[in-house]
């Protein structure tokens, strides 16, 4: 039986029932307008001046990826590392997950600019899975242990056509029962990376809100039909013993000294260089 651990009661009850029956929820205010439009200008002033993308960004529909290399796309800055200890969204994943003892994943950026193509089309990208379990694994546990909850941090105003995170309502569960009538549901829909015949919502917010999802949750990106860019960082929690070695500590040296100092007292317990 999972103990529960004693936390912050960050969401409400409903709140908590929406999560779990609808697989998403909008957790507002995470941090200020004005840290914000800090962040939003941080990661716009990324893309060089020339507007000469580096060849290992990726850049599709209007919408940007910036990569650290060709295969790293973890913005795990001094100037981002507060996002990934921001004590709010850590409580309510806490919350959530049932455990205090965390791990924070993922810090991958997205641009999204106005894109007046593929009109017919909300999405700019296939509806997928971001599943904290690996891919030559036949089945998911289902298990509250195995749950990864994450997202994206709105640093825009994010209005209906903007370029918002999509999912499917109750998809989660959807996921859950069609893998479950499969011995090797792991693998259905390329998988779960190319998902066809479900149907989408977009999550708007303003700046500062978080989307949170479950992992196994369908979701894409979408058009943005609008001026304004859609500035997001993702990021995910899942618990230290999370079973197929997600919450596993970073090899010795991952973090430079800047980077612990920015991350603070938690940020260092999230990232698995102190111990809980």
């Amino acid at each position: 039986m999972t103990t529960v651990v004693e936390t912050p009661q960050i969401l409400s009850d409903a709140e908590i029932t929406q999560f779990w029956e609808q697989g998403y929820l909008l957790v507002r205010g995470v941090i200020s307008r004005e840290e914000a439009a800090h962040y939003r200008d941080h990661i716009l002033d990324l893309i060089p001046r020339n507007l000469a993308l580096p060849d290992h960004w990726h850049s599709s529909a209007g919408r940007i990826k910036p990569m650290r290399t060709a295969h790293d796309h973890t913005f795990d800055t001094p100037e981002l590392l507060p996002l990934w200890a921001n004590e709010k969204l850590y409580h309510v994943a806490a919350q959530l997950l049932e455990s205090a003892k965390l791990r924070v994943l993922d810090g991958s950026l997205g641009i999204t600019l106005r894109n007046d193509s593929d009109r017919d089309r909300a999405l700019s990208q296939t509806l997928h899975i971001d599943a904290s379990v690996p891919t030559d694994i036949d089945q998911f546990l289902f298990s509250l242990a195995e749950v990864q909850v994450g997202g994206c941090f709105y640093f825009t105003d994010v209005l209906p056509n903007g370029g918002g995170i999509h999912v499917v309502p109750g998809g989660h569960r959807i996921v859950e029962e069609e893998a479950r009538a499969n011995p090797k549901g792991r693998h259905l829909h390329e998988n779960w990376k190319r998902i066809t015949h479900l149907e989408s919502v977009e999550v708007t917010g303003e700046a500062g809100d978080f989307a949170l999802l479950h992992h196994l949750m369908p979701h894409g990106a979408s058009h943005n039909r609008r001026s304004t860019p859609r500035v997001a960082q993702f990021l995910r929690w899942v618990r230290e013993d999370q079973p197929h070695g997600a919450g596993k500590a970073p090899e010795p040296g991952r973090y430079g000294a800047r980077q612990l100092e920015a991350a603070g007292p938690l940020g260092r317990k999230l990232l698995g260089v102190e111990p809980w």
